[in-house]
């Protein structure tokens, strides 16, 4: 009788231990199954995201060369890559470029001001490019207020000079004294000043000019 018991548990162990194990198995071979899958999902991503980089490279090399020997021919390749890639800033920029070099300024307003209150507009290098732009236009419309509004929207770039030149040209001397030695300061900060030595003298130049036109 006490073996008939023994023999029972036995059996009872041995039948709760290999449905453990099994069932570790099992879990084992979902898991690792599951895990396959992700890294594989995970990997064509990465691939088909390097791609979409690589196209947007190559299109932005080839939007280069045309902007340079045919602007109307890069504004319509912009425009189609726009369809193409929604979410793509450059695209869009390439346009408004292609327009500011024809000389379509107001043309090329409407564009950088739709990709201002577009979704893609996110970083803040595509803020600083799309507000430095638009100063752009403005300036070369003669409207200098809104162009300086512009100009102080950007965030990185430098764009002390431009600035001074736009106070500089609607008399308000105090602000474009203010902003070329700002910009002069910055350059004698430089520890390879002696590259910028025109510049330089051009800014003292016309910190004179303004200083005795003052007086």
């Amino acid at each position: 009788m006490k073996l008939k018991v023994i023999r029972i548990f036995a059996i009872v162990f041995l039948v709760v231990t290999s449905i453990s194990i099994l069932t570790t198995f099992i879990i084992w071979i979902v898991s690792f199954s599951y895990a396959s899958k992700y890294n594989s999902v995970d990997s064509i991503e990465k691939d088909e995201k390097f791609l979409y980089e690589e196209k947007v490279k190559i299109y932005s090399l080839k939007l280069d060369s045309l902007l340079e020997v045919n602007p109307l021919q890069a504004e319509l390749f912009a425009d189609k890559l726009h369809g193409k890639f929604k979410k793509e800033f450059a695209f869009l920029n390439y346009k408004a470029l292609s327009l500011y070099k024809q000389k379509k300024y107001q043309e090329a307003l409407v564009v950088l001001k739709e990709s201002r209150e577009s979704s893609y507009f996110r970083y803040l290098e595509d803020q600083d490019l799309n507000a430095n732009n638009i100063a752009a236009c403005f300036e070369v419309l003669k409207e200098y207020d809104s162009a300086i509004v512009y100009y102080k929207k950007v965030k990185r770039n430098d764009v002390l000079f431009e600035l001074g030149r736009c106070y500089s040209i609607i008399k308000q001397k105090d602000s474009a004294l203010f902003y070329y030695g700002k910009k002069l300061e910055q350059i004698e900060k430089f520890d390879n000043k002696i590259n910028y030595i025109n510049e330089m003298d051009f800014l003292k130049y016309k910190i004179d000019s303004i200083k005795k036109a003052s007086h």
